[in-house]
């Protein structure tokens, strides 16, 4: 995994529901849109780009089609003409090239590819989901009575990881703590690590005994409890992340100016009224809000935190130099 990517996007993603969900996550994570739209505006365009990194089991033509609903009413809203690549989603490495040669004027990405065209990207103003859905939190789920009170005693156990854009963070999150308490790499700790999309198929596991824990996403867990009172009696939190932002939108420092300021009014008011009401309601999305830096220092931290991790194992595992265990 690179750059907070599971897998590649697929045309063919997504079953029955693909439509609604792809809706729901497509007005949650990114309102970009495929070609040239043009509102009344006049002038340059505004240029966005959606990072693939965001997108999992949907199915693309549906997202696109989602994008454009959206679009049109910030491109309407805001006044302005507002220019994308017809394919929609690019790589983070397309991105982060057209952002340097200035050819990007907005983005949506992970704090991953945040971070690596830092020198590029303005951290003044990030564009988010509001209030507690802006944030995501990664706990390691154990069974209460399974023997297992701190996390050494995973030793050698099975551990299922929940795949999904906003999961991006986990395997470095699972990197710090693992280092932190003198266990080595994951992929020596752990008996076996299995991922999956689905949370009831990375919870359940441990419920049913198939696996000593599993690291998924807070809000998930929380909700599988709620379903079912069995989960949350049997099963407790051993571990648990900071909360932090890990999708969102992100300017190009050298883009300032009226442009700007006219896009961040148009996401501002773009769920308010009727019309907007309507697609809230449709999409279980509520708005849009802009923070300033200190919203991303949490995940920033993670992302620093594993990269020290890392370095002195890549370092022990040149040649001539050994091998050694965190």
């Amino acid at each position: 995994m690179e750059n907070g990517k599971w897998a590649q996007a697929s045309e063919t993603r997504g079953g029955a529901g693909s439509r609604r969900r792809a809706l729901a996550l497509m007005l949650g994570a990114g309102p970009w849109l495929p070609g040239a739209l043009s509102a009344a505006g006049t002038g340059a365009p505004v240029r966005m780009a959606f990072s693939e990194s965001l997108v999992s089991d949907v199915n693309l033509n549906d997202a696109r089609a989602a994008l454009q609903v959206l679009i049109q009413r910030i491109a309407q809203h805001a006044n302005l003409t507002v220019e994308l690549d017809p394919k929609v989603f690019e790589t983070t490495e397309e991105i982060l090239a057209r952002v340097r040669k200035g050819l990007l004027d907005a983005v949506a990405l992970n704090v991953i590819e945040f971070r690596q065209g830092a020198d590029v990207l303005d951290s003044s103003q990030i564009v988010s989901e509001a209030g507690a859905a802006a944030t995501e939190q990664y706990i390691i789920v154990v069974k209460r009575d399974g023997g297992i009170r701190r996390l050494g005693d995973l030793e050698g156990r099975r551990l299922y990881m929940l795949k999904t854009p906003k999961m991006c963070l986990a395997p470095a999150w699972l990197s710090i703590i693992l280092d932190e308490g003198r266990c080595g790499p994951a992929e020596q700790f752990f008996a076996s690590v299995t991922a999956d999309s689905k949370s009831s198929r990375v919870v359940l596991p441990v419920f049913f005994g198939q696996a000593e824990a599993c690291l998924t996403s807070k809000r998930g867990f929380d909700t599988m409890c709620e379903l079912n009172p069995q989960v949350a009696r049997d099963l407790q939190p051993l571990a648990a992340s900071p909360p932090m932002v890990i999708n969102f939108y992100v300017f190009r420092k050298t883009f300032q100016g009226a442009y700007r300021d006219k896009l961040l009014a148009a996401i501002g008011i773009v769920c308010q009224g009727a019309a907007g009401q309507q697609l809230s309601a449709l999409f279980q999305f509520n708005a849009l809000m802009v923070r300033d830096a200190s919203c991303l220092a949490s995940a920033l931290s993670v992302v620093e935190r594993a990269e020290r991790v890392r370095s002195p194992r890549r370092g022990a595992e040149q040649p001539g130099r050994g091998r050694e265990r965190d």
